[in-house]
């Protein structure tokens, strides 16, 4: 993976009436160790933020002209740091039309990797901290909270260029800030927002399906590795096709995945996102009231754990040791 451009611009409002600043950085960052380990360390945050949304541009060009710009970029009309200035004015704008308070960089940087070009957005703050300087006197400075982004998008440049996806749009939004987020989906132009609660119980229902034949052990094995595939794939902020998920999935003499899928009559998309929660669900039941909290694999149901929905009682046998130690001592 290379990236070809970063840039950052600031946004800036002090109070709900007070205007919206706005800083433009005429050129871009200098690609050395230091701006591109800048990136690679939102990059890493990123991965870690759940609730990401997938989707695409409005077409909408009165209220969505960010793809003539990046058409106009692509093309060569205009380098990245003019586009960019021309995104954070249509930004601008609709802040103004919000009485928040922001102060926030926004910083592009266009990476090109394997499966094409892609264009990423974060908005990051800046936290205050105290400093020693070289006369050991301690002072104030700031810096730059990259373990920590606001909001963020990335845009699959290839994906979109194709025309043949629907999703090309990766979207984190502002925790608990309804309005910040409405605003940024306006700035990035994002809408239909993919359904991926839906889209995983279609898979896991075919996943259930395929495994029902197999034999048990090979039927846990063939689920852990479909769940773990798809959460690989969801911390990446990556779809999961079902060509590539086959694979994965078939082996030990089992019929292609992939195949079996076309066979069904509820089928998952060939491109799907999946639901995180979901999948873990699926290899794992878990539970807690204000006394009791519990949580097992899947798989030991019927064995190592038998319940009985009549007298609603759970059995369990092969007690993990540590268990076993504390509870013989507290029972003493």
């Amino acid at each position: 993976m290379a990236f070809k451009s970063i840039v950052a611009h600031r946004l800036y409002r002090a109070s709900p009436t007070a205007p919206v600043e706005l800083t433009i950085n005429e050129g871009c960052w200098p690609l050395s160790g230091k701006t591109e380990d800048c990136v690679r360390a939102l990059k890493h945050t990123w991965l870690k933020r759940g609730g990401k949304i997938y989707g695409r541009f409005s077409d909408d060009i009165g209220a969505n002209p960010l793809p003539g710009w990046l058409k106009g970029w692509q093309e060569g009309a205009q380098p990245i740091e003019r586009m960019t200035a021309q995104w954070m004015k249509h930004a601008q704008t609709l802040f103004a039309q919000t009485e928040n308070v922001l102060d926030v960089y926004f910083l592009f940087a266009h990476e090109v990797v394997e499966g094409g070009d892609q264009l990423w957005l974060f908005l990051v703050g800046h936290e205050p901290a105290f400093v020693i300087g070289g006369d050991l006197q301690l002072g104030d400075s700031v810096y730059l909270d990259t373990g920590s982004i606001l909001m963020a998008a990335k845009i699959q440049l290839t994906e979109w260029q194709g025309g043949d996806s629907a999703k090309y749009l990766t979207f984190v939004r502002a925790t608990g800030e309804k309005e910040l987020t409405e605003w940024f989906e306006g700035v990035v132009g994002f809408t239909d927002k993919v359904d991926s609660t839906q889209q995983t119980e279609q898979l896991l229902t075919v996943v259930e399906a395929y495994t029902r034949q197999m034999p048990e052990g090979v039927a846990e094995q063939t689920r852990e590795k479909v769940v773990e595939y798809c959460l690989e794939q969801s911390k990446a902020g990556e779809s999961v096709k079902l060509e590539s998920l086959s694979k994965v999935a078939s082996f030990d003499g089992a019929p292609e995945f992939a195949v079996f899928v076309k066979t069904q009559e509820v089928k998952p998309p060939e491109d799907l996102i999946p639901h995180a929660g979901q999948l873990r669900q699926y290899v794992r039941i878990s539970g807690r009231n204000e006394q009791m909290s519990m949580s097992f694999a899947s798989g030991c149901l019927g064995e190592a754990v038998v319940y009985d929905a009549e007298n609603d009682s759970l059995t369990i046998k092969k007690i993990p040791p540590a268990l076993k130690t504390r509870l013989l001592k507290h029972m003493k």
